[in-house]
């Protein structure tokens, strides 16, 4: 395989051509030229592409780690290969070969990763394939081959499968279908043309066997003593199996190696209420993993933290979805691990829609919780879905004297429009306060809410210097679910954003907010003010709350140019101090950038820095600085090298109450100020020839300072140098 596309079989090829274009706008002849050739074997399937460029010399591609070519010139082939119209695998090339891969989902929501209810592309699933590309006089040039056994697909001799090809040039920023696909629809994957012909296909059951070692050598500055001790090297020898049928995965693994090879960006967690989403990224909850989407993330599967062993099935047998997972979770020493069960199944309705179920159970020898919940997708009239779910949660504690078990409901509804020019999206989400989803992530319950977001969209012509201006807004409200329909809300805001799209990939956003929010003085329970040695403390009063909190923020984002692309998002305003139920002042940047100094390196650095001030007097709430580095070397596709730095400087004072200025205790604690200033190092070499076949040697260290930013006292706290190998065995 060369990219050359001169052998024989290619002459002979089904060849592809007319692409529309599709994004920024549809219903447009292609500006550029792109010409598909289409064969298949016995055991694969064959593309080549031709990707004309009036400017050859811009087009974007460099050696990138697998997966990350989303700002780089490519082609992308959608296979639908149950003909659903719901879920289809993508396979993508740059001009250089390198591979983008993974499912896309319409309607499912993602566990992974991505806003509650997503649709869209998740890159997770990495599948065994091969390609090669090269540029040209005229633009680039690829070619691609598919192995079946890579694929799922309905049994039988003769197959149908639903297909489209993309291309985005980056140049200019367009995105073109091969299919005449446009953006008022409630589904692209329903836009695809059926490919027709497919027989005596070879694929067999396949047989996959992964054993993998790790070993890792940890160590950490003794608090008390101060002393720096390493421990001894932690070797781990375990195994995943997999058994792929034509349409159904079962897997397993024993002891598994559930670490990552890169830790999590840092995220700016103060005046935060909640917990943050942090996506899943860890190889065996990744296969399959859309299957177990559902509405409001009931399945989560970072919850699982530290498995013992597992197994799963996913797959499609007819109109039906099924995904099932069970794994032991290590929770603590001495005691009981935990066992979880996760079941989702959903059934293809119609063109379009489908019903859903989805249980969930965690217990251990302290507690347990359930989860039982069915939904529904409904689409009609080409641009509109109704989606509902209804669902309710048991939960149980064991120890000690008998408890009642806690009976949990949730609820939710989204009406969606999704026109061209204009498009809305409404919803009303419920959950009771004994609502528990301990497989899943439900940050918050308690709270009714309800929004109204509409849109309207202005396309500009082929040669307007502004191609696209977007507004969207509406307002939402959080209701107490207990009194629900009988009080007002207890937050909520209106919200205004409005983009604009200049021809060439430049975009401007700006976002307008109005905020209002009430204090719940049984969140304060127990807390109370310091008035000094002698004096008796006096209980905390909260605020009853603000309201016309006003904010704005305004975002640039370039082209993606030969060598750089980038934004820069301001915001500031007024904002809620939770702690302290008083007003406060927010200003916050962020800064990030992609460099792409040769096609070998690449250069991501990102910067955030947030201030919160208090309104009454000035003085500093918190502050927060977070930059952060990721440096790629990739000489070969298989070889591959990076570092990551990242320093995160936090500082914040001591709570007091706004009415007094006494200092607040929490409980028995004195609130006071905390800095903590810290800079973490990773180095990762890692050479992956194909999927499942890797080695890593890795190292990173946590330091940390009194003084930020200054980089001259800086003392380990942590360190930890690891290695894998693993081995794919396929047949």
């Amino acid at each position: 395989m060369d990219g050359e596309l001169d052998e024989p079989a290619w002459q002979n090829a089904k060849r592809l051509t007319g692409f529309h274009g599709y994004q920024p706008d549809d219903g447009r002849p292609a500006e550029e030229r792109t010409e598909i050739l289409l064969w298949y074997s016995p055991d694969a399937l064959h593309v080549g592409i031709i990707a004309h460029d009036r400017d050859p010399g811009s087009v974007r591609a460099t050696l990138a780690d697998r997966d990350r070519i989303d700002q780089e010139d490519r082609v992308t082939l959608f296979l639908d290969t149950f003909l659903d119209r719901r879920r289809s695998f993508f396979f993508a090339v740059n001009a250089l070969g390198v591979q983008q891969d993974g499912v896309r989902s319409e309607g499912a929501g993602n566990p992974g990763g991505g806003p509650g209810g997503w649709s869209g592309m998740d890159l997770n699933p990495d599948y065994a394939w091969t390609s090669s590309g090269r540029r040209t006089a005229s633009g680039w040039q690829a070619e691609i081959r598919i192995p079946f056994t890579s694929l799922r697909y309905p049994s039988g001799d003769s197959q149908q499968w639903g297909i489209n090809f993309t291309r985005n040039v980056q140049r200019t920023g367009h995105e073109d279908s091969w299919t005449d696909a446009v953006k008022g629809s409630n589904s692209f994957l329903a836009q695809f043309a059926i490919l027709h012909g497919l027989h005596g296909l070879k694929r067999g059951v396949v047989v996959e066997a992964q054993p993998f070692i790790t070993s890792s050598v940890a160590g950490a500055r003794d608090a008390i003593t101060d002393r720096f001790d390493r421990g001894s090297a932690e070797t781990n020898v375990g195994a995943n199996l997999r058994l792929g049928f034509a349409s159904v995965s079962l897997d397993a693994t024993i002891n598994p190696d559930f670490s990552q090879v890169e830790s999590d960006a840092g995220l700016v967690t103060a005046n935060e209420r909640f917990s943050l989403f942090v996506d899943e990224k860890r190889p065996f909850f990744l296969e399959g993993i859309e299957l177990f989407g559902a509405p409001n993330r009931l399945v989560y599967t970072r919850r699982i933290v530290d498995p013992i062993g597992g197994a799963k099935v996913t797959g499609k047998l007819g109109k039906w979805g099924i995904a099932y997972l069970s794994a032991l979770d290590e929770v603590e020493p001495g005691a009981d691990d935990a066992l979880f069960n996760i079941l989702r199944l959903r059934r293809d309705v119609g063109t379009g829609s489908t019903a859903g179920f989805v249980a969930t159970d965690r217990r251990d020898d302290r507690w347990s919780n359930s989860v039982l919940a069915v939904d529904g997708r409904f689409t009609f009239g080409g641009m509109y879905y109704i989606e509902g779910q209804l669902g309710a949660s048991l939960t149980d504690f064991r120890p000690g004297p008998p408890s009642p078990t806690l009976k949990g409901s949730i609820f939710s509804l989204d009406f969606d429009r999704t026109g061209r020019h204009w498009g809305f999206h409404y919803k009303i989400n419920q959950t009771n306060d004994r609502f528990v989803a301990s497989s899943g992530f439900v940050p918050r319950v308690g709270v009714t809410e309800a929004s109204a977001t509409n849109r309207l969209t202005w396309l500009g012509g082929p040669a307007s210097r502004v191609t696209k201006v977007n507004f969207m807004g509406g307002p939402s409200r959080l209701f107490d679910t207990r009194r629900f329909g009988h009080e007002s809300a207890i937050e909520g805001n209106e919200n205004l954003n409005v983009s604009t799209l200049f021809r060439g990939g430049w975009e401007i956003s700006v976002n307008g907010k109005r905020e209002f929010v009430h204090f719940d003085p049984w969140a304060y329970n127990g807390w109370s003010t310091d008035a000094g040695a002698g004096e008796p403390a006096a209980p905390f009063i909260p605020a009853a709350g603000l309201s016309n909190l006003w904010s704005g923020s305004i975002r640039f984002t370039t082209p993606v140019f030969q060598i750089v692309n980038g934004s820069l998002n301001l915001s500031t305003g007024q904002v809620a101090l939770y702690n302290e139920t008083a007003e406060g002042r927010e200003k916050r940047v962020t800064l990030s950038s992609a460099i792409r100094p040769t096609s070998q390196i690449r250069i991501d650095a990102s910067t955030v820095f947030s201030r919160l001030t208090r309104a009454r007097d000035g003085s500093e709430f918190a502050r927060t600085v977070i930059p952060r580095i990721r440096v790629e070397y990739q000489p070969t596709r298989a070889i591959f090298f990076r570092t990551v730095a990242e320093y995160r400087a936090e500082r914040s004072s001591a709570l007091r109450d706004p009415r007094t200025e006494l200092p607040i205790v929490v409980g028995d604690v004195v609130r006071s100020g905390r800095e903590r200033n810290g800079l973490r190092l990773e180095w990762l070499a890692s050479y992956q020839p194909t999927p499942g076949t890797v080695a890593f040697l890795g190292y990173a260290v946590g330091l940390t300072e009194p003084d930020p930013l200054a980089f001259d006292r800086l003392r380990s706290q942590g360190d930890g140098i690891f290695v894998k190998l693993a081995y794919q065995f396929r047949r």
